[in-house]
């Protein structure tokens, strides 16, 4: 039957975080039982090393079994999980991949960084307010991935090894930076940049990642829910203010400042510094953050019976 409810889980196994979706779709109306985002810090080091650390694999692991208890409890349809950047990256992703498996009996689907981007895409040109946006930015741990939709049926997409993490292990180890360090960090951003054409004007856009919850929770200078900064604008000129007032702090000055996430403190400045030199390379005065991202581009493509017209949280 068309409007029968089909329930679904997406899990999206970040560099930074894992993502579970738990939701219900009848018709064209998607119901949202459970959206949490959860720190495990996968990627850590995996930019000087290509290789995931037992520590880190070990917590992902712990990770997992939870996540699994909640997706059984929730009895799913159909489930689907991907991998990103660190598991495509890390040269001993079986490490970990390989139990991940057995304790979800679910194969993981490991994404190219061009089929990130499309997907990323697909759920922003389906779901967000802001009406057919040049680009999409999406700054993760491992990876960022510019979308240029100037051609919507034939998206450019650019997948760089900027995520925040990866740029805090190989660029900005240290709080604050020393200035050469700073120097070589920006320098290094730009040259990885230039293989994003620049625009001509000045062009909309739409951003996802926890970078831009973080922004937001700092610009308030309190603790928000992520689902409510839907359509949040970000502008150029705040953001540069933000990231020089954070630039000289220690990392114990970083975690006390009001609204400071607490799972983003340590990477808060090599994430706002991406984003701003992203921002720059395309000529945008301000990007509007948007909460759909990978996970909804994954429930588009692989679960929704129909169209989604409608999310009910």
């Amino acid at each position: 039957m068309p409007n029968s409810p089909f329930r679904g889980a997406v899990l999206d196994l970040g560099s930074n975080t894992f993502k579970l979706l738990l939701a219900e779709q009848i018709g064209s109306t998607l119901r949202i039982h459970h959206e949490k985002a959860y720190p495990v810090r996968l990627g850590e080091g995996v930019a000087l090393t290509h290789r995931i650390h037992p520590l880190a694999c070990r917590r992902a692991l712990r990770q997992i079994i939870t996540l699994h208890r909640k997706i059984r409890a929730f009895r799913p349809d159909q489930m689907v999980a991907v991998g990103t950047s660190t598991l495509r990256r890390a040269t001993n992703s079986k490490s970990f991949l390989s139990p991940a498996t057995r304790i979800l009996s679910q194969k993981i689907t490991i994404l190219s960084g061009q089929e990130e981007g499309r997907l990323i895409a697909l759920a922003t040109r389906s779901l967000s307010r802001n009406p057919n946006p040049r680009f999409h930015i999406d700054l993760g741990g491992g990876s960022l991935e510019v979308i240029d939709s100037l051609d919507p049926n034939h998206p450019k997409i650019v997948s760089l090894n900027l995520g925040c993490v990866a740029v805090r292990d190989s660029l900005l180890p240290h709080y604050p930076p020393a200035p050469n360090e700073w120097k070589k960090a920006v320098s290094s951003i730009r040259t990885s940049l230039k293989k994003i054409p620049a625009p001509s004007g000045h062009p909309q856009a739409t951003f996802s990642g926890g970078t831009g919850h973080a922004y937001a929770c700092l610009l308030r200078r309190r603790n928000m829910k992520a689902r409510r900064l839907e359509g949040f604008s970000l502008t150029l000129s705040q953001l540069k203010s933000l990231l020089y007032r954070i630039l000289p702090l220690s990392l114990p000055k970083l975690r006390a400042l009001p609204g400071m996430p607490r799972d983003r403190a340590s990477v808060a400045l090599p994430a706002f510094l991406v984003l701003l030199q992203t921002m720059e390379r395309l000529k945008l005065r301000s990007v509007r953050l948007t909460t759909h991202g990978l996970r909804y581009g994954v429930w588009i493509a692989h679960l929704a019976p129909a169209p989604i017209r409608k999310i009910v949280r």
